[in-house]
């Protein structure tokens, strides 16, 4: 049984890379590639914009505990921040993450969600912007975004479930996006899972009413977007061998394809 249980897994581990060697080659999309594919999932951080790496998320750390200073100890806060991550990221019974975040960290730090919420909106009207500043543009965002509406599909700006849309829009803008350019946005409050649950995928075609079959994702971290093409949802996934700029291309050729 042991040898068979080792076996088994090494076999996943070898379809798993192989997975990861196909997805992550070089990619020439054909026009015809497109046919039936009528949703789109597009991840956001690293594929639509474009982030420098450690500094922005130990931007919002550091400002995240400044604000929340006045409730605790930067030690019972951590602690306390930290419990609230790992409720958020896995399966619970809260309405959305939204709830599931406020609710977990105001019990935790033993004060109202109304006070948390309070210092929230600070944070995000003050400190956020700032941060926000960090990011950089992917110059053919907006392109692929005009191509994939001008070709009549569905599409979704499927991020990591846990912010906002005040806070996701102030994201986008670093590429000139906003919240009306999709179609769905998998902000927190819509939301009841985060990547990289497989659920977080259904969940999404659950609401888009597309199917795996007729779906695209394109992202840039198989952790986090790898699961979607587990589920049988084509995955493009962008980096050193395939670029926004030639998902687009393969886009609009398909388009004057289809014009012929």
């Amino acid at each position: 049984m042991a040898t068979g249980s080792k076996r088994n897994e090494r076999k996943r581990a070898s379809q798993t890379v192989a997975q990861l060697r196909n997805i992550r080659s070089r990619v020439s999309l054909a026009p015809e590639w497109w046919i039936g594919k009528s949703h789109v999932l597009i991840d956001m951080d690293g594929t639509l914009i474009g982030q420098p790496g450690a500094l922005f998320h130990n931007l919002f750390a550091i400002f995240v505990l400044l604000r929340l200073k006045a409730l605790g100890s930067y030690s019972d806060l951590y602690r306390a921040v930290t419990k609230t991550i790992q409720t958020v990221l896995a399966p619970h019974q809260f309405a959305n993450n939204e709830d599931a975040f406020f609710e977990t960290l105001a019990g935790e730090l033993n004060v109202t969600r109304q006070k948390l919420e309070r210092f929230a909106g600070r944070f995000f009207d003050s400190d956020y912007p700032f941060i926000c500043l960090f990011l950089h543009k992917e110059p053919n965002a907006r392109r692929l975004l005009d191509l994939l509406h001008a070709t009549g599909r569905h599409v979704t700006l499927a991020t990591n479930a846990i912010f906002g849309r005040r806070e996701i829009e102030l994201r986008l803008k670093a590429s000139e996006l906003y919240l009306h350019d999709f179609d769905l946005v998998t902000s927190w409050d819509v939301m009841k899972s985060t990547k990289p649950h497989s659920a977080f995928f259904e969940e999404t075609l659950r609401k888009i009413g597309g199917s795996p079959e007729s779906t695209v994702m394109i992202g840039n971290d198989p952790f986090y977007d790898l699961p979607a093409h587990q589920l049988g949802i084509e995955t493009l996934l962008v980096g050193q061998r395939l670029s926004i700029g030639d998902i687009a291309d393969s886009l609009e050729a398909s388009m004057q394809s289809s014009a012929k």
